[in-house]
Formats: C-alpha cells, sequence, structure tokens
C-alpha cells in the first residue's frame, strides 16, 4: 500500500521543483523587476473543523465522516507571494482527530455492525507543519498588494510532518455511592502495543509520532480591503501511515499473551468489544449490540457485549484494514497583508 503512495510523493516533489525551477529563471523569475513590484507577504491566523477518515471511520462510508466525530483545528501561517499567481506558505496547525465505533457505527448498524460490536475508540492531537505552494486558479493581472484581486479560487499542495499521540479513555467505572456510570481518563495507547508490537510471535515494530503528511488543498480568497484577507480553505491530508487511530491491518493479539507481556490494562485497551457501556459517552451498548449482533446472524435472545462479545467477535477477527489513514481539514482564516516596503535586491 505504501508504494503507490510515495510515488504519488515523488510526482508532486517533481512538479514542485519543475515550479520551482522555472519561477526561479533570472529572466523571469522572482527577483526580476516585473516580479518583485509583485511580491508581498501576509501572516494569518485560523481555525476550522477536523474529520478523521481511517479504520473506525471508513472510506466506503466517507460522507459520514463529514459530519460525524468533528473536532477542530487552529492554524497559523506566513505567506510570500513570489508572483502574481503564486505563493508559498509556511503553516503551524494544531488538529485534534477523533474516532469512534460507537458513534459513527450507529450511523448504520446494517452495513457497521461489526464496526459497532468492535467498539474501538480514539483521540489524537497533530501538530502540523507543512511548507505549500499557493497557485490562483484564475490569472490576476494587478501588482502587489494593492493590485490583488476581490476574490480568487486557489489551489495548494505541499509536503509537512506532523506530530502526534493517539489515546483513548479506558473501561467505564462506576460511582460507589451513586452505581452511576462513570467515565475513565484518557490514556496514551504507544505505549500499550495494542496491536501486540513486540509480544513473541509478533513481526509487528512499533510504529513513530513524527510522520510526513501532504497537503493538497482548494480555497477562495476574498479581499477585505487593503490590510486583510479572508481565506476559506479545505484540504485533504495525505499520509502514508495506519496507526493515527492506533489500528492497524492486524488481527488481535492473544490476550494471555498481551496480560503477560504488558499487563491487564493493555490487553484492555486492544479489545474492547466485550465492554457494556461506550468509553466516551458512558451510554448502555446494550440494544444497538442486540441489533447488531442479528445483524452478524446470531441469536439474540439474552445476549450482552461482556458475555457474548468473543463468540460474536473472536479474537481471530481483524482489528482493522490495509487502509493507510487521513484527515480533511477545514480552515476558515484572516490574513494581514504585511509592509512591503523592503524589497529584495533585482538580479540583473
Amino acid at each position: 500500500m505504501l508504494k503507490p503512495i510515495n510515488k504519488y510523493y515523488n510526482i508532486i516533489l517533481a512538479l514542485m521543483m519543475t515550479v520551482t525551477t522555472h519561477t526561479f529563471a533570472q529572466k523571469n523569475g522572482l527577483f526580476s523587476k516585473k516580479n518583485v513590484l509583485n511580491q508581498y507577504a501576509t501572516v494569518g491566523i485560523g481555525g476550522g473543523s477536523s474529520h478523521y477518515f481511517g479504520d473506525l471511520a471508513p472510506y466506503s462510508r466517507f460522507y459520514y465522516g463529514i459530519y460525524t466525530n468533528v473536532r477542530w483545528n487552529g492554524s497559523i501561517n506566513y505567506t510570500r507571494f513570489l508572483n502574481a499567481n503564486a505563493a508559498a506558505r509556511i503553516s503551524y496547525t494544531y488538529a485534534r482527530l477523533y474516532g469512534d465505533d460507537y458513534t459513527f457505527a450507529s450511523r448504520n448498524l446494517e452495513k457497521m455492525s461489526a464496526n459497532y460490536i468492535r467498539n474501538l475508540s480514539f483521540r489524537n492531537d497533530l501538530q502540523e507543519f507543512t511548507l505549500s505552494g499557493i497557485f490562483n486558479i484564475l490569472p490576476q493581472y494587478g501588482k502587489g498588494a494593492k493590485g490583488r484581486s476581490n476574490i480568487m479560487p486557489y489551489g495548494a499542495v505541499g509536503i509537512g510532518i506532523y506530530g502526534h499521540n493517539p489515546k483513548a479513555r479506558g473501561v467505564v467505572g462506576f460511582d460507589p455511592n451513586t452505581g452511576l456510570p462513570v467515565k475513565a481518563g484518557w490514556e496514551a495507547l504507544k505505549p500499550l502495543n495494542t496491536s501486540g508490537q513486540g509480544i513473541p510471535g509478533s513481526t509487528l515494530k512499533t510504529y513513530s509520532l513524527v510522520q510526513p503528511v501532504m497537503p493538497i488543498a482548494l480555497g477562495l480568497r476574498v479581499k477585505i480591503n487593503s490590510n486583510f484577507d479572508f481565506t476559506a480553505e479545505a484540504g485533504f491530508r495525505l499520509t502514508p501511515f495506519d496507526y493515527l487511530d492506533d489500528v492497524g491491518n492486524t488481527s488481535y493479539p492473544s490476550k494471555s499473551l498481551m496480560v503477560s507481556n504488558y499487563g491487564p490494562e493493555a490487553a484492555a485497551f486492544s479489545y474492547r468489544a466485550g465492554e457494556d457501556y461506550a468509553a466516551n459517552s458512558g451510554d448502555l451498548r446494550l440494544v444497538n449490540f442486540i441489533q447488531a449482533a442479528s445483524q452478524q446472524g446470531f441469536n439474540t435472545s439474552g445476549i450482552a457485549p461482556s458475555t457474548n462479545a468473543e463468540e460474536i467477535y473472536p479474537y481471530s477477527s481483524m482489528r482493522g484494514s490495509k487502509r493507510i489513514d487521513s484527515y480533511i481539514l477545514t480552515q476558515f482564516t484572516l490574513s494581514y497583508v504585511l509592509s512591503n516596503n523592503i524589497k529584495c535586491p533585482v538580479i540583473k
């Protein structure tokens, strides 16, 4: 799966190098008399929504991911307009991704009954650094900041890295005084090796908390006045990685091996089908569990997750799929146009 992704990375990098080579040509390049007049910079701050896609939000049900388990992001950026129609942008984004079989599979139990029974969930806070090329879709004829168009659609493509740390809530407990369910705190998943990394007989290696990313986006830039722009952008983040959600293309590791190597807590976070309560909401799973088990062809008389999950969803089941994970960010940004009094020298 990674080979075609790496191929796309190489194609994009080759295109960016070609554009850069052309842009820096001395006669009509960045520092020619013509383009120095077009150059200016902006700084921006914004935010928007975050949408995760992967093992807990299948691509086959992409439309549910637009409005299910949506979280947020915030960003700052510096953009340098290199000529009338192209710019380079450096961005930092803090984004929260979230996935939960309980809420996502509940959208369509008939089609996602196995996911509901599986009952995995996660939260992942990403810190993303990217360098992108921005290209106007329509031609702009004005010069510099003063000549920018009132409305301009654009495309963006770039490269970057992000740091991440997937977490999940533990098993729901109960208040000793009231008997009501109490949600557990968030625990980092990588140290728990929930896919069985490192146990005897496993060839799985632990994953890195720093990964590459390729942002591909479309946006609309609106000139508010001489000093400010507003942009609305939607960007797809392509990353050759399958553990944003801590779920990969593996079957469940042996419970006994998980307990003996990493402890009972790791085993509990690895296999969660047997939990009667949803970890993130504290809701009872029984009604939908019965419906999901029925979809799987099981007799539902008297069943419950805590007593029948391993029969319905055994350890030989796959935890996830071979499809890589990805995410979409929408961002609404207010940008301030910086003074362009200091010019780069003209190369003659």
